[in-house]
């Protein structure tokens, strides 16, 4: 539960970035064929356009037009677009910001237009109402770095092209938005929208055109803006518009533009409900589908936890269940949990032998006077209980004299504890054998010192043998010798050895002292008398 703290702030704050609000260009033009006299009656005109357009087009679906004054050359035409899903208050804001450029930048010249993401401004001193103009204004880029581009650029010209048909012969005329997926994880967001006037077909020609201009400008940018003089185009792979406003638009067709105040902007909507295919609306908005499924999830991964921890909880009751059941039949091995605490001093640190994989093992001696070792495996150790089973159910199975016995256990108050025999420190030769190792180990030196007095034969058992078949048995037996000297340099290698076996004519070299001799209990070779076999064993073949 801790890691969806972080990975719910993370949806948040991606979600706040992706509907954060955009800064965008303003486009404009300022047609110098013909000016006007600055304080004539051709400013005069104009300026009161100008002034009347931010209101009227607040208030009537975001479009309006007016024209002032009695006749040309003195008569103004004004043309106000505003985005269909921005609020009342954004749009009139938006208009005076494009009067506000077209006096400053385009001042003395009677034809001129601004156009930013959000609204249009137009005047002139002949009427262009109705006119579609298919000029070309600019192209806005987005952010770089779109993941899969080829996939990317074939939903991008679908979407487009689906809106161009919309805005211009679907209903509401002249505006559409919609999405599509781009991969299961992201979508492309849409919009089109033609100025107030234009008929269908005008409308269609000018969307058009700016999806050619998107097709040429695009270089594989997540969003991106096509801006003309009677049209406009944007895609983006966050959503940009206003959701609330553009469902009722294209639910309704004739959805007034929000009311200032209403806590809506167009970068501030929610995620779009419409098919990439139709545009129509959704019943389901995304922010009741975001409320409803950000608690489902939850709810759904809190209950899994529940169900995993359960889950585990019994399959380690059942496992535990199942290991005392086995061990039912060693009852007889079973220690009370207090005679062990008497026997080690309540596992006192001064009884700790030492520290295993699987927990520490202590000594002690019970009341009979016997000494124990009592291994106490960690409770919190999977492998320490396996291993628990398997040397009860097992080792107590497995009694030889060269293996260490298993006493028994104790299962008591979430203990696991096993209880062998004590062994002493000290080398394990002399608790097996004694000093009868000591005895083995002389059987080396046994058959050398026959060899040094010439009476190798009593090593032979009394099967009778011919001369050859003893010269082959005192041969074997100084090979052997040769081969468990002390100094491994002086003893053959293995090639050698076959080829000793081999050649018979061959001189054999005098066996020094054997690895395993023990010193101190014989005089050394060199105190014996030499016999006539210390030189070397010879084989006299015939020519």
């Amino acid at each position: 539960m801790r890691r969806l703290v972080p990975l719910l702030l993370l949806f948040s704050s991606s979600l706040l970035a992706a509907t954060s609000e955009y800064v965008e260009p303003i486009h404009f033009q300022c047609v110098s064929n013909t000016n006007y006299t600055r304080g004539g009656a051709f400013q005069a005109n104009l300026d009161a356009v100008l002034s009347s357009l931010p209101s009227a087009a607040a208030y009537s679906l975001g479009f309006a037009k007016n024209a002032t004054g009695a006749a040309a050359p003195d008569k103004a035409y004004g043309l106000a677009q505003c985005r269909r899903d921005i609020t009342a208050s954004l749009c009139s804001k938006c208009v005076e910001k494009m009067a506000r450029k077209l006096r400053s930048e385009c001042l003395g010249l009677t034809s001129a237009i601004a156009v930013s993401g959000t609204c249009l401004l137009r005047h002139s001193n002949v009427s262009f109402f109705g006119e579609g103009e298919s000029s070309f204004l600019g192209y806005n880029h987005g952010a770089a770095g779109v993941a899969q581009p080829e996939l990317f650029a074939t939903r991008l010209d679908a979407l487009m092209n689906n809106l161009t048909r919309m805005a211009a012969y679907g209903n509401p005329r002249l505006f559409a938005v919609g999405a599509t997926d781009h991969t299961a994880l992201s979508k492309i967001y849409g919009m089109a929208q033609c100025t107030g006037d234009l008929s269908p077909d005008d409308c269609y020609k000018c969307l058009n055109r700016g999806v050619y201009y998107i097709t040429t400008y695009w270089d594989r940018e997540k969003g991106g803006q096509s801006v003309l003089w009677s049209c406009y185009l944007r895609f983006e792979s966050a959503i940009f518009y206003n959701l609330h406003a553009a469902e009722a638009i294209m639910s309704t067709g004739m959805a007034p533009v929000p009311a200032p105040g209403d806590g809506r902007s167009p970068n501030h909507g929610e995620q779009t409900g419409q098919d990439s295919a139709t545009g129509a609306g959704s019943n389901l908005t995304p922010r009741t589908a975001l409320l409803v499924s950000v608690p489902v999830a939850v709810t759904l991964l809190v209950l899994l936890f529940v169900a995993v921890y359960t889950c585990k909880k019994n399959r380690k009751l059942h496992k535990h269940g199942y290991e005392d059941e086995e061990m039912g039949g060693f009852e007889s091995l079973r220690y009370d949990l207090s005679t062990l605490q008497a026997a080690t001093e309540n596992f006192s640190e001064k009884n700790k032998l030492g520290q295993g994989g699987f927990g520490p093992v202590y000594k002690g001696t019970l009341q009979n006077g016997q000494n124990i070792a009592v291994k106490r495996l960690s409770t919190e150790s999977k492998q320490g209980q396996a291993e628990m089973k398997n040397e009860v159910v097992l080792v107590a199975k497995l009694q030889h004299k060269n293996l260490v016995r298993l006493l028994g256990y104790c299962t008591e108050q979430n203990e696991r504890l096993l209880v062998y025999e004590f062994l002493s420190n000290k080398s394990l030769d002399k608790i097996l054998y004694g000093d009868l190792l000591k005895q083995q180990l002389n059987k080396i030196p046994f058959p050398l010192r026959h060899w040094h007095q010439g009476s190798m034969l009593q090593l032979v058992d009394g099967c009778p043998a011919d001369k050859h078949e003893k010269q082959e048995i005192l041969r074997c037996i100084h090979i052997g010798l040769l081969c468990v000297q002390d100094d491994a340099q002086l003893r053959p290698r293995m090639a050698a050895v076959v080829h000793m076996l081999k050649s018979r004519p061959m001189t054999l070299a005098s066996p020094a002292e054997p690895v395993f001799e023990v010193p101190g209990e014989r005089p050394r070779l060199s105190s014996l008398e030499p016999s006539i076999n210390e030189a070397s064993i010879t084989h006299l073949e015939p020519r």
